[in-house]
């Protein structure tokens, strides 16, 4: 895929980033980080934007741990039903 520039702002600051991701998609991770600094700054009352950034990050990451862990638990359930769903149908046929 071809690497484009993209023009963003975060936090106050502007970058110019290549991504091989459309724009639009690459507008919705940077409003989705923004908006999260600013939940940050607002809650912390901090200034120091390294310190609002490595906080915003550490939030991020909790919430997609959490969202993976969902995602297995959903898939095991999921797995466990098919399973079950097999084994009578096998009982059923057999």
């Amino acid at each position: 895929m071809v690497k484009r520039n993209v023009e963003v702002e975060i936090f106050g600051q502007r970058y110019s980033l290549k991504s091989e991701f459309p724009e639009e998609q690459v507008k919705k991770v940077v409003a989705y980080v923004d908006g999260k600094m600013r939940e940050v700054a607002e809650s912390t009352k901090s200034v120091d934007s390294l310190h609002i950034a490595i906080l915003t990050a550490l939030n991020i990451a909790q919430e997609y741990l959490q969202e993976k862990g969902n995602k297995e638990e959903l898939l095991q359930r999921i797995k466990d039903k098919t399973d079950r769903l097999e084994e009578f149908i096998s009982l059923k046929m057999g």
